[in-house]
């Protein structure tokens, strides 16, 4: 699921050898044809029905400004509570800012379903004098579309979960509602949740609000744009490879995905065929947050950690948020680095960890340029080798039920099927970073014996980074969070491998989250050789170098992670830096 830019030399072999390869692909098609057109008519029938719900709310008060007093979820509690903030006119402020910035299908079209009447009936019923609220109670809030919300369909992005809606709310989409949170829409997701640009063929393509042209992140995009334009102050998202994690970075926006096991998945749908998804057992799903500063988000977790979901989901661990570790006081000894030796960031990536790092050493705390333990070629390998050990993205093309497969995979999907002969030739003349990432997949799938030794050696990595953590005394770890900014739409399927700084927060099952600090200069919308060591002069540069151009303004973050069930330690550092660093860039594209 990567892009091997195979060289031109050998095209013609390749088209040889794969003749029947491809002859077999070209009967699917047409055996398809029939299922892929009912499939579109059925997308776009029910589309058109989910858009003409009739959202009446959005009449009420004609000459409200909906461009004044947007508020964190901070602010909006506090509001609320001094009576300074009537929490029926922000859902019905910020419903309008949905629709008129989050829906527009020619703009950045980041919302799946409204549900505006039903959220200013929900906050109308809400007793606000109550002494027990929740910290979200009255607070707005969008939905992952593929969190499993009653009433909504949860496609993943596919056509196929068209047929009928949801019966039922997924735990944590339960929690949320007994906090007194208000879900106001659901946030878009890429086709099957897998790729860094949120574009299917049911709900259509998102962009970013700081510049449409790119795209805001997958697979949580939506969400991310909405919240980048302040259309709700928080998010709930999920990551398994960044899925949360590259669109904060990508919007200029916080996000945290948990520890493994923190917070619940019970009842949410997956995006294979059946619902079923083995390789959540070796590296699972993390539910998380996305907002606008690490206070909403901490506010948000500790809002969902509560014995109701504790009690219903035994598979969890029933730890409540620890207030005294997130508002802890005193030095930080804090491990980073600026490169994994896979993919060098940008030049802007890398000046936004350094000032970081120079901001924190100035308020007084211990940074420490770390030696990994190990590098992302590491990493690299073990993501994907897991991800596609079935071999020929057999179960996601299962997952679509015959329906026409999104252009950000085609690519993907030609080198998954890329015979094994071709593929032993092919790892002998292309660069190298090209033929580590071949060498990890197999047509046909990998052997048993093989996924053991994969799995064998995620315990491995997990070992050595938690010890490795515990004998230096590191409070926690930075590193760029993207090193590279948003992608132009269309570049995404090959330039999966430059997430490989999230993939390392999933591996080891750690909190994680990203933090914006800074953006592009002018004068740093580029990607030169000579900055690179010569293993990365490549295909991969070259992309990213197209990714470089016009690029300026666009924002940049960092990672911050912890060891497992540390998430309130992480949120502290994530506040310490946002703190220091003072991010207070905002996008405008989306208004033009």
């Amino acid at each position: 699921m990567y892009d091997l830019g195979l060289d031109s030399s050998l095209c013609s072999t390749i088209v040889v050898s794969s003749v029947v390869a491809l002859a077999i692909t070209g009967l699917m098609m047409k055996t398809n044809g029939t299922r892929q057109k009912k499939l579109k008519t059925l997308a776009e029938e029910v589309v058109t029905s989910v858009r003409a719900e009739n959202q009446s709310v959005l009449d009420e008060k004609p000459d409200q400004d909906i461009e004044k007093d947007l508020y964190t979820a901070a602010e909006t509690r506090n509001l609320i509570d001094s009576q300074k903030l009537n929490p029926s006119d922000n859902v019905l402020k910020l419903a309008k800012r949905c629709r008129k910035y989050g829906r527009d299908t020619s703009k950045v079209n980041a919302i799946t379903h409204e549900l505006y009447d039903q959220a200013y009936k929900t906050v109308k019923g809400l007793d606000f004098k109550t002494k027990t609220k929740s910290p979200l109670f009255g607070i707005p809030i969008s939905i992952k579309e593929s969190s499993t919300m009653q009433g909504t369909f949860a496609t993943c992005g596919l056509a196929c979960r068209l047929q009928k809606r949801i019966q039922k709310d997924s735990l944590i989409v339960k929690t949320i509602r007994q906090t007194g949170a208000i879900p106001m829409c659901l946030g878009n997701v890429p086709q099957l949740l897998m790729s860094m640009e949120t574009s299917n063929r049911v709900w259509g393509t998102t962009k970013n609000p700081w510049d449409l042209s790119r795209t805001p992140g997958g697979s949580t995009g939506g969400d991310a744009a909405l919240v980048a334009m302040r259309c709700v102050p928080l998010a709930l998202g999920s990551d398994v490879a960044g899925s949360l994690r590259i669109p904060a970075a990508f919007c200029g926006i916080v996000g945290f995905k948990t520890s493994d096991k923190r917070l619940t998945n019970k009842g949410q749908v997956r995006q294979k065929k059946n619902n079923r998804n083995g390789l959540v057992v070796v590296i699972p799903p993390t539910a998380g947050g996305l907002a606008g500063t690490v206070e909403d988000c901490a506010m948000f977790i500790k809002s969902l950690l509560v014995q109701d979901m504790f009690k219903a989901d035994t598979s969890i661990t029933p730890l409540p948020f620890n207030d005294m570790a997130y508002e802890a006081k005193g030095k930080l000894k804090i491990g980073y680095y600026i490169t994994d030796h896979f993919l060098d960031p940008c030049a802007a990536a890398k000046r936004g960890v350094r000032e970081t790092i120079t901001a924190l050493e100035k308020a007084g705390h211990e940074c420490v340029q770390i030696e990994l333990p190990f590098d992302g070629w590491v990493a690299q390998r073990l993501l994907l080798g897991l991800n596609a050990a079935e071999g020929n993205m057999r179960s996601f093309i299962e997952g679509l039920e015959g329906e026409e497969i999104c252009d950000q995979y085609k690519f993907l999907y030609k080198i998954a099927n890329l015979p094994n002969p071709i593929r032993f030739l092919a790892k002998k003349v292309i660069d190298e970073r090209r033929s580590w990432l071949l060498a990890c997949t197999r047509s046909g799938g990998i052997s048993a014996a093989t996924l053991w030794e994969f799995t064998q050696d995620l315990l491995t990595y997990r070992d050595k980074w938690n010890d490795y953590v515990v004998e230096n005394g590191f409070d926690a770890i930075i590193s760029p969070a993207m090193p590279i900014p948003a992608v132009p739409h269309g570049l995404s399927e090959k330039l999966t491998s430059t997430a490989g700084y999230m993939f390392v927060a999933n591996l080891l099952l750690w909190p994680c989250g990203a933090v914006p600090v800074t953006v592009v200069k002018e004068d740093e919308e580029h990607y030169r050789p000579g900055d690179l060591p010569a293993n990365q002069r490549d295909a991969f540069m070259k992309e990213i170098q197209k990714v470089m151009k016009q690029s300026a303004g666009m924002p940049l973050g960092v990672n911050v992670m912890t060891p497992k069930h540390q998430d309130e330690k992480c949120l502290r550092v994530m506040k310490e830096v946002e703190r220091v660093v003072g991010f207070n860039y905002e996008p405008t594209a989306y208004k033009a």
